[in-house]
């Protein structure tokens, strides 16, 4: 069957990655999973943020014609998500504050959401990135940050609906160079590369309704040719080959899979490699249930439990999450409407339409800027 053909389409399947990956992460931890509310994290606030920041630089390269934009789209993003986290003093912030219009900034949507204005756990690669204000060389390579933390993930991840909001494109080369950049201002390059590693996989995922093992890795050094310090793009690539090894359905070998990359409870090894693992121990939409049993049960990292419904929404859908979960999930509407509206602009542009009303309040949902 072709991909198109498949169920659930692929607009079910972009909204099955965003809901999940926020599922996920407030599954991986709340007290009372079962039952409570589940409360998103962090992760979730940089996940959207980042969401957000592809819809406006897909507005911007439609009324500008040009693209490339996405990197900053989603740092400018990250800026908004720092303001509604009470940073304000953060150098990143403060200048882009006094660059706007007094009073117009932050603008967009998710600025008029009470929910998402205050701290929901801390990021200190992020803030320091942003506390570099004009400082910050965002660069691959050239990132004064060595973290190898796991909101990179949150932060790059997003960059894989691409996949949907540009099915025809060259994915191997403009998804993998963008999330490169994404991930370029917070975290080394280790970091980095596994983002960009689990990034194409979800694309992958989400492209083809299927759970897939790490795919495009021989192409990530090429991806980094020339930067500063190519030897951490090996450290990374080493530490990826042995998670491949490592997974099902065929697993080589069970022994240690960081090979010198830290792969402690927050990093970004330690939440691809549990994440992964179970969603490609669960791959079938009748095994949905079994990986939230697996989540429930085994009580991984949130961010490992990110990952794995991330995954699993990308293939089957959102249609294939628990029910009674997603309904519990406090962030959940927001995510699903960050996931339709990503795909209402990249299928309809909404900005040509004859009516300059709805192109309008379009703009102001999603400024450009």
């Amino acid at each position: 069957m072709h991909a198109d053909d498949a169920w659930p389409d692929l607009r079910s399947r972009a909204r099955g990655l965003v809901v999940g990956y926020c599922l996920g992460d407030a599954l991986g931890r709340a007290p009372e999973p079962r039952r409570a509310q589940l409360v998103a994290g962090t992760p979730s606030m940089l996940f959207l943020s980042s969401t957000e920041g592809l819809v406006r630089a897909l507005v911007r390269e439609q009324l500008t014609g040009l693209g490339g934009g996405l990197a900053d789209a989603c740092w400018h993003a990250t800026t908004r998500w720092a303001h509604r986290s009470r940073r304000d003093t953060l150098a990143g912030v403060v200048d882009r504050r006094e660059a706007a219009e007094p009073g117009s900034w932050p603008d967009g949507w998710l600025s008029e959401i009470a929910m998402l204005q205050s701290g929901r756990g801390s990021a200190p690669a992020i803030e320091a990135a942003l506390d570099l204000g004009r400082d910050l060389d965002p660069r691959p390579g050239y990132s004064a940050s060595d973290s190898i933390g796991d909101l990179v993930l949150a932060r790059v991840l997003p960059v894989a609906l691409l996949a949907a909001a540009r099915p025809t494109a060259d994915l191997a080369t403009d998804l993998s160079a963008a999330a490169r950049d994404v991930a370029a201002y917070t975290h080394g390059l280790v970091g980095q590369v596994l983002a960009v590693a689990l990034t194409r996989t979800l694309a992958h995922t989400l492209a083809t309704g299927a759970v897939h093992p790490l795919v495009g890795l021989p192409d990530l050094s090429e991806l980094y040719l020339g930067v500063p310090h190519a030897d951490e793009v090996v450290r990374a690539r080493v530490a990826l080959r042995a998670v491949a090894d490592h997974l099902p359905p065929n697993p080589r070998t069970s022994s240690d899979i960081s090979h010198g990359v830290p792969s402690g409870p927050r990093s970004a090894l330690r939440a691809m490699t549990e994440g992964l693992h179970c969603a490609l121990t669960y791959p079938q939409r009748d095994q949905v249930a079994d990986a939230l049993e697996e989540v429930l049960t085994a009580t991984p990292q949130p961010a490992a439990s990110a990952v794995t419904f991330a995954l699993l929404g990308a293939a089957h859908g959102i249609e294939a999450l628990p029910p009674d979960a997603v309904a519990r999930l406090d962030v959940g509407h927001v995510a699903d409407q960050l996931a339709v509206d990503l795909l209402t602009q990249a299928e309809r542009h909404p900005l040509a339409s004859s009516n300059g009303e709805a192109a309008k309040a379009w703009l102001r949902r999603y400024p450009p800027s």
